[in-house]
């Protein structure tokens, strides 16, 4: 028998498609509680994950709530889950005749400390890093002019990236940084110590695009972040790792088929092969930044088996252009990248996922990339041979409730080849470069620094990782959350390049010791043990807070052979919304 409150979400559910004002092309943001709650409530129904190409806008979250089946919502977890979902999609919207609009402000304490100001001194050794923290003040301006059409824009009070110790690097995640470990305490409060004037940040919007859209379908252009995969501990096409993307996106869903095509741009790396007098003075702003680095992307996902099988099938390209140009022949959104035989300017990528969930609470997934593979072509290390590249990453995940909250779990495993993402170096004679899927964000703090990131797995090829998750969630209430990653990963990084095989070389697997095309690059073996520990709470729909403990314990820290050197880091915070 139903509940009274699954009866009243049901009632607000259907008024939220017969609303006069139903314009349902919002986009909800990744780090929205909708995709955690959505997909655990599906693997408590015995279904299949919805799809894991983020984000949604309103219609398809709400076509997505609706396949769940509210008479068969047992448990009180499963109605908690339900009803805050049904309250996440609830219109926030007012009008102005026939403008919708909303206007947010967020007001945000943080404070960061840890105990290793020497060895842990980067962004990059941070677990709550630059794309984490959030803003001191946040004002975001969303609008509704027409039933098909929405835009956001936000205002960001923050501090920057911050201050390095030299410049000119595209390793500037890596460099000791003023606001990221070398004082024991910091905050997200501006001009207070060691906050300046000049560390206020200046690259705002992080969320700033255009929703056009309709029944099944929907366009987005601007900023915000992606993600295709049901990884714990990152996707091997699409993860979400980097502060924001600029991109264009197309989706179509139905009940059992979903297609999606994106394109994302890059700065282009001969950014970084400037000499300091090119012009460039004492602002790194003036170099120029004519060439070109865009993603180019496409995914198929279907759902089999009474909604018990999950597949998504996703292929990808990176294309490059030192010229700026872009040859309109190859940017079909159905075709298919590998057969273009554009090398010199492109490098594309395959990758299979499949979710299955074989009983109610329990879901299997796996993912497997393909970036380099010998077919008709001589199989290394035979002379002219290309070194293969391959991603796999598979992982369990459950759900149960107790009482009106849910425990959840994942255990999750990846194996990356040494050569994954990577491409041939830079060639001074030819001025080509190699098309490589590593990616630069270009953000102004005191200069301009290259922030570089991949733009699949985080942690790049030459990584096996295993990542545990325990959670507890009271929808809308509470959380808890502990994880603890295990890294082995070899001296291969993302700066790192191949080159054909000659026959010589030796064949290298996971982890390496040593770089078979370039003999400067080796080390020993760095292994890594991170636990982490959750706390987020929300006390009414103002005022929410959370606390944030990182251990991390690394063995050959940067592939440099040391012994033990660990940090403990902690992150707290309150959220104010008016």
């Amino acid at each position: 028998m139903r509940t009274k409150s699954v009866l009243v979400c049901s009632i607000v559910l259907s008024l939220g498609f017969i609303l006069p004002a139903a314009n349902l092309q919002k986009i909800h943001p990744l780090d929205s509680s909708l995709y955690r709650n959505l997909a655990t409530l599906y693997i408590l129904q015995g279904k299949a994950l919805p799809s894991t190409s983020l984000p949604y806008n309103e219609e398809e979250a709400l076509r997505l709530l609706q396949q769940i089946d509210q008479s068969k919502l047992v448990s009180k977890a499963e109605q908690a889950l339900y009803a805050s979902l049904v309250q996440e999609l609830e219109p926030q919207r007012k009008q102005a005749g026939n403008l919708g609009y909303a206007i947010d402000l967020t007001l945000t304490t943080e404070l960061y400390t840890h105990t290793n100001t020497i060895d842990f001194t980067a962004e990059r050794d941070w677990m709550y890093g630059y794309g984490k923290r959030k803003s001191l003040g946040n004002l975001s301006f969303e609008t509704w002019p027409v039933d098909s059409f929405y835009s956001y824009f936000e205002l960001s009070l923050m501090n920057n990236f911050g201050v390095l110790d030299s410049f000119g690097t595209t390793k500037a995640n890596e460099q000791p940084n003023t606001l990221y470990g070398k004082a024991p305490l910091t905050s997200n409060v501006i001009m207070v110590w060691p906050n300046k004037i000049e560390n206020i940040d200046l690259n705002f919007p992080y969320r700033a695009f255009v929703s056009l859209g309709s029944e099944h379908w929907n366009l987005q252009i601007g900023r915000d972040k992606l993600s295709w995969g049901a990884g714990k501990s990152g996707n091997l096409m699409i993860s979400n790792n980097m502060p924001y993307q600029q991109f264009a996106r197309f989706t179509t869903s139905f009940e059992r088929f979903k297609y999606t095509f994106a394109s994302s741009f890059y700065t282009h790396p001969k950014i970084h092969t400037y000499a300091s007098d090119d012009n460039a003075g004492s602002n790194t702003q003036d170099l120029l930044g004519d060439g070109i680095k865009m993603f180019l992307a496409h995914r198929v996902e279907f759902r089999f088996l009474q909604d018990k099988v999950g597949l998504a099938i996703s292929e990808s390209m990176m294309y490059q252009s030192a010229s700026g140009s872009i040859d309109l022949r190859f940017l079909n959104p159905v075709g298919f990248y590998h057969n273009q035989y554009i090398r010199g300017n492109s490098n594309s990528m395959l990758v299979f996922e499949l979710d299955y969930t074989p009983r109610k609470a329990l879901n299997l997934y796996a993912q497997i990339g393909i970036d380099e593979i010998a077919f008709g072509e001589d199989v290394p290390p035979a002379a002219n041979s290309k070194p293969n590249a391959f991603g796999y990453l598979a992982g369990v995940q459950g759900a149960f409730g107790i009482s009106d909250g849910v425990f959840t779990y994942s255990l999750e495993g990846a194996y990356t080849d040494p050569f994954l993402y990577l491409r041939e170096p830079y060639n001074k004679t030819t001025q080509q470069f190699g098309v490589g899927y590593d990616v630069i964000v270009r953000v102004l703090s005191h200069s301009m620094e290259n922030l570089h990131y991949w733009q699949g797995y985080p942690y790049g090829g030459d990584a096996i990782v295993a990542q545990l998750n325990l959670g507890y969630e009271r929808p809308g209430k509470v959380r808890f959350e502990a994880s603890t990653l295990c890294m082995v990963h070899g001296v291969l990084g993302i700066d790192s390049i191949w080159q054909l095989y000659q026959g010589s070389e030796s064949l290298v697997t996971t982890p390496t010791t040593q770089n078979p095309f370039d003999s400067t690059e080796s080390g020993p073996v760095s292994y890594t043990l991170l636990p982490s520990f959750l706390v987020a709470y929300t006390l009414n729909k103002n005022l929410s807070g959370m606390a944030h403990i990182a251990v991390p314990m690394i063995w050959n820290k940067g592939n440099v052979a040391k012994a033990l050197t660990y940090d403990i880091q902690m992150s707290i915070g309150v959220t104010y919304s008016l």
